[in-house]
């Protein structure tokens, strides 16, 4: 039996990158639910921070960007481009663990 890795940072990460590339509304969700309950809650909670820690994740908004993208609703105005560029660039430093 395969053994189930345990989902940490570096991988929610690499799977925000991933999805990037994704077709399916309802898988990109399913997964971003699991992040945000298996991975940045209890990372919040590690870090003694809460719902706005969460919200505003550059993992999150990596997902919110692709979902948005999947329902023909992305915005490409200056500032959400920059919050997609900088996110990129967060998300990408957490998936190959640099430290913040």
């Amino acid at each position: 039996m395969a053994k189930r890795i345990k989902p940490d940072l570096r991988w929610a990460a690499q799977t925000a990158l991933d999805v990037q590339n994704a077709i399916n509304l309802s898988g990109v969700l399913h997964t971003l639910d699991q992040i945000v309950t298996d991975v940045l809650w209890p990372e919040a909670r590690k870090l003694g921070k809460g719902t706005e820690f969460v919200n505003t994740h550059c993992i999150v908004t990596l997902f919110l960007h692709k979902l948005m993208t999947l329902n023909a609703s992305e915005c490409f105005c200056s500032s959400c481009v920059g919050n997609f560029t900088r996110a990129s660039a967060e998300v990408a430093d957490i998936a190959k663990g640099v430290p913040s």
